[in-house]
């Protein structure tokens, strides 16, 4: 992963030199760079292609160390020479000799990576990958990519949070829906927020998320997004107590459903509980939650909603919609796809992220098979870790993909994603490039497109 952007990285300095620096005294580096921009685009190409196979290789993991001590090798090389030549007052002796040190270096860079390409070779044909990565692109491209996710096992659930919420007392009240996370509780309460009786029935609806790391000015802004109430000028000017006051009057008189999603602390219930008034008008709030005592201390002693397991029937119509949609599927991948299922445990969030794994897969058996080896492992009973089996979609990615992906974190958790800013930041970034005379498909606007 880390070479992959260190190459990507090299090549886009690489491009940007070619442009930019086309003196005669600079010809000859253009010679260098393009050998250099030839064997990287290479490299880089194999690194995409193979980038399954790393996290399972130690010794492709040494060779992809190399790549990328070997890109950031260069990339500092050049970047320092550009520097010192555009910004240092020089003489011209001085300058030769800095250019001749420069032309040297980047002459030892092209025979280090013509080693590395040989390697790179040695690897290719000893594992015979090439096979491989073709059959794997033919079947994987059969697949649909827009296939919605069908909730499997909510209808039970749906119904005894809706009565909650309409039928019973017109005081305020909390209903917390808990459970493991991944088990669904964002999944239900969505679907509740957006069930046509239920917004028919609250003349106010707002959905804000909480998170561990809360911030209690972030829950009140989120709120008042929700139901359009708030103005540039409030969010820049207004104090924590000044937006706590301004969702109370929001919700003064009103019959409102707030959905806070992921409470994860009772301090964080007890900042923002103030703010929601009690006008005995069947106002509700649908709060969802890992931990018991966050639940049981917000809903003052009323029965709290746990969310179950799905059953191995439920778990593999899940898959098996996943992966197929509505279509039919070849009978002789049930038998593995239960076992599958079986080793997900009922968690909903396991199921669905092996779905979109095999999704992509050749619908082989032994492929099945594979997988089905690496969910039993991760899947323990003492720890439920749906990392790990979220990896296991990560790692099919391709490498431009990861990149983009990862790239994500830099946005706060359970925060809204502006996809503007996050394509221009993947453009300053040089994930996504300049491409001429063709509009790009991946972005959807605009000359661009991904670099993969």
């Amino acid at each position: 992963m880390a070479a992959y952007d260190a190459v990507t990285s090299l090549l886009h300095t690489l491009d940007h030199l070619s442009q930019t620096h086309t003196s005669h005294s600079l010809l000859y580096k253009k010679e260098q760079t393009e050998v250099l921009s030839d064997k990287y685009t290479f490299l880089k190409t194999f690194l995409d292609d193979f980038t399954n196979i790393f996290h399972e290789d130690i010794k492709m993991k040494h060779l992809e160390r190399m790549i990328q001590e070997a890109a950031n090798g260069v990339e500092d090389t050049i970047d320092s020479h550009v520097y010192d030549s555009s910004v240092l007052v020089q003489s011209k002796r001085v300058q030769r000799k800095a250019d001749t040190i420069f032309h040297q270096n980047l002459e030892y860079a092209i025979e280090e990576i013509g080693l590395i390409q040989k390697e790179v070779m040695k690897k290719i044909k000893v594992n015979k990958f090439n096979s491989k990565i073709s059959h794997s692109r033919d079947t994987s491209s059969q697949i649909p990519m827009d296939q919605k996710d069908v909730i499997i096992g909510l209808d039970e659930d749906l119904l005894k949070i809706k009565d909650r919420l309409i039928v019973q007392s017109s005081r305020l009240e909390v209903v917390p829906i808990i459970g493991m996370g991944g088990i669904g509780k964002t999944t239900l309460a969505r679907r509740v927020y957006d069930d046509s009786l239920i917004a028919y029935h609250f003349y106010v609806r707002a959905w804000t998320n909480v998170s561990q790391e809360f911030d209690t000015r972030e829950i009140f802004l989120g709120i008042l997004r929700s139901i359009g109430v708030v103005k540039d000028e409030v969010e820049r000017n207004s104090t924590n107590e000044q937006l706590a006051e301004r969702v109370y009057r929001s919700l003064k008189g009103m019959k409102y459903l707030i959905v806070l999603d992921d409470m994860w602390s009772i301090e964080a219930w007890k900042h923002v509980r103030r703010s929601f008034p009690d006008d005995h008008n069947g106002s509700r709030i649908l709060l969802t939650t890992r931990l018991v005592d966050v639940a049981s201390c917000a809903c003052s002693g009323n029965s709290l909603h746990e969310m179950r397991f799905l059953s191995v029937e439920e778990s593999w119509i899940l898959l098996r919609d996943k992966v197929f949609g509505n279509g039919s599927y070849p009978p002789e991948l049930e038998k593995i796809g239960r076992y599958i299922v079986r080793q997900c445990q009922g968690l909903p969030l396991a199921v669905v992220a092996i779905g979109g794994l095999l999704s992509k897969m050749s619908k082989e058996t032994s492929s099945w098979e594979k997988v089905a080896e690496k969910v039993g492992s991760l899947m323990t009973s003492d720890t439920m870790d749906c990392l790990n089996i979220l990896s296991l979609s990560y790692n099919h990615l391709p490498q431009y993909l990861k990149t983009c992906f990862l790239y994500m974190g830099v946005f706060a958790e359970s925060r809204e994603i502006p996809v503007w800013k996050l394509i221009k930041l993947w453009i300053a970034e040089g994930f996504v490039k300049k491409v001429n005379h063709k509009k790009s498909r991946r972005c959807g606007r605009g000359k661009f497109e991904g670099v993969g």
